[in-house]
């Protein structure tokens, strides 16, 4: 992080963070460097204590109070879904111009937050890893800024299953979003007006605004380019995680925190990123963005996954008019929309 960039979080923290009256009291510039050490390098909070020779519960006070006043003074700027048509228009813009995959809103996926296994749980929070952990339900524009997010869920959810009961969704549904209305895929001779959605993996249910690969193994060769290009564009999403978990190294670890600690470490985090990503062009350079490039194996891997629960109800539950559309979409991408 540049020295000026530090200097402008902190400012901001200045205003919200009160230091206590002690002997030595420990100024806002040191909570917050003691606090970025911790989300940046992965360390246990008695390693950092041993660094900054304090004790293990003031680092742990000092973490928690920091990521909250973190979020609270990053998420109005950085943190928000669009807010009219204009700005949804912008993202689909720029999905079709760096990913070419036509009005793509974004691209949806889930991530597991692990840590310690919380008292009296039982196996609300054991995901199917073997680990325990909280759900982060993350959707991210073509430039990797994470749009929408959710944290809290049990890590013992599906993907689809916390996108299904999440505020999103239910937003989604009711037409909350201010998505844009349907308009003609640029360069589509064939149709009147399309939906603008969001692309997901095999375990979202596929709607009007959701779209996701075909399911099954035996495909034609028009439905693996499909589920090919769709993946290329889904991948930004998991390209987004692993930066985020590649920056702030305490998301690779086994957090040891109580689940509200850890929901608020995983919002500090994913609000930096998005700052970062902003203001800091060393964060994540621009030729990190691979606007061609192969997809290694990812869309081969999706559909090797075998036929869950999850994907066949998803599968039946599809309204005709959804399955049209993908369907519509897919004739595009093989036909007049087909990569060159």
């Amino acid at each position: 992080m540049y020295v000026s960039t530090f200097t402008l979080l902190l400012n901001r923290l200045r205003r919200i963070v009160q230091v206590r009256k002690m002997n030595k009291p420990i100024s806002v510039e040191e909570r917050l460097v003691v606090t970025l050490h911790y989300l940046s390098q992965g360390s246990s909070m008695q390693t950092v204590a041993w660094k900054f020779k304090m004790g293990k519960s003031t680092v742990h006070c000092i973490i928690k109070e920091m990521c909250q006043a973190i979020f609270d003074v990053l998420h109005n700027d950085y943190l928000q879904p669009p807010r009219n048509e204009e700005e949804w228009l912008s993202i689909a813009t720029s999905f079709e111009n760096t990913w070419n995959f036509p009005h793509c809103l974004g691209a949806l996926d889930g991530k597991h937050i692990n840590m310690r296994a919380p008292n009296n749980s039982g196996s609300l929070y054991f995901n199917y890893k073997k680990n325990f952990s909280l759900v982060l339900l993350a959707l991210c524009d073509s430039q990797y800024l994470f749009k929408i997010v959710e944290i809290g869920a049990f890590g013992s959810s599906s993907d689809g299953g916390v996108f299904q009961e999440s505020e999103f969704c239910e937003k989604l549904q009711t037409d909350q979003l201010r998505i844009p209305r349907d308009a003609p895929i640029q360069g589509y001779s064939n149709q009147q007006g399309f939906p603008y959605f969001l692309v997901a993996d095999a375990e979202c249910p596929l709607g009007q605004h959701i779209m996701r690969p075909y399911p099954g193994h035996l495909l034609t060769e028009e439905k693996e380019n499909f589920n090919k290009r769709l993946s290329r564009a889904r991948r930004v999403v998991e390209n987004g995680f692993g930066i985020l978990a590649a920056r702030w190294r305490i998301l690779l670890q086994t957090i040891n925190a109580d689940p509200n600690l850890v929901e608020a470490i995983t919002k500090a985090c994913v609000c930096l990123h998005n700052f970062l990503r902003v203001s800091s062009p060393a964060y994540c350079p621009p030729d990190y963005v691979d606007r061609v490039g192969d997809d290694n194996g990812a869309w081969r891997r999706e559909l090797s996954q075998p036929l869950s629960s999850i994907g066949t109800s998803t599968h039946r539950n599809s309204t005709h008019r959804a399955l049209q559309l993908r369907d519509q979409l897919a004739f595009y991408l093989n036909g007049e929309g087909v990569m060159h």
